[in-house]
């Protein structure tokens, strides 16, 4: 089955978004969102998590060569290990999607399609992948957005626009991701990978959806996407390398 990433986000923020605007809990459901917090708990994150995984693992068929899974998971522990916040369960799952892309779910639910691991071409790049969405949990990027959520839901009734709040979200989703690079790249660092991993896989993939756009395949948001990201890693990859 095909992946959009961009299809994925607007899961996870659905999800996130439903959770908030929750008020009634059921009898029987024994897990209920604080709503008097600004930001959601670890706790409270996990389960999250587990409900994006089961919807996931519902939707996608999965890799489950255990060698190919091991390889895998073996790199997403190791940079895990050297993260800020290391005492999330980490778990890598392999998607069969022919597309090229990553994600992740609060938690510590990190998600590589078939199509991306076969692009790689070696474990620095798998290693900076994984750094990046081991980030987004280090940083608590789901809570986060929690917050800013809430913050635009209680101000619905104020005659804030649907567009405007569109752009809010966005400006918070391109600061989250810069961050995610730049302290992935840490980790894999930290883990024993090349720096570079992330950056040599964003170029590639970046002359690649160029490619496809000169025959008339075009993926504009994917395309300024990354070359955004590629400028800021190698301004950010060339003052590590001035401290060394």
């Amino acid at each position: 089955m095909e992946l959009s990433q961009r299809a994925v986000c607007i899961v996870i923020i659905s999800a996130i978004i439903f959770i908030a605007t929750e008020r009634v809990s059921k009898s029987n459901d024994h897990w209920q969102l604080n709503d008097t917090l600004l930001e959601i708990t670890d706790d409270e994150e996990t389960e999250l998590g587990k409900k994006v995984d089961e919807y996931i693992r519902y939707q996608f068929y999965l890799e489950n060569n255990p060698e190919f899974n091991d390889v895998v998971n073996s790199i997403v522990q190791k940079v895990a290990a050297v993260c800020d916040r290391n005492t999330l369960s980490f778990t890598c799952t392999i998607l069969l999607s022919p597309s090229i892309n990553a994600f992740s779910a609060p938690g510590g639910y990190i998600y590589l399609t078939y199509g991306l691991l076969k692009f790689a071409q070696t474990e620095d790049e798998v290693a900076g992948i994984v750094g990046h969405e081991v980030a987004h949990a280090s940083l608590r990027h789901a809570s986060k957005l929690y917050h800013e959520i809430m913050e635009i839901l209680s101000h619905q009734d104020k005659g804030i626009n649907d567009a405007a709040n569109v752009l809010l979200l966005n400006s918070y989703l391109e600061e989250f991701e810069q961050d995610a690079d730049t302290t992935g790249v840490v980790y894999a660092r930290k883990a024993g990978f090349n720096p570079t991993g992330l950056l040599d896989f964003l170029e590639r993939h970046f002359a690649l959806l160029m490619r496809r756009r000169m025959l008339g395949m075009p993926d504009s948001v994917a395309t300024a996407t990354i070359s955004t990201g590629v400028n800021h890693l190698r301004e950010y990859i060339a003052t590590l390398e001035k401290k060394e």
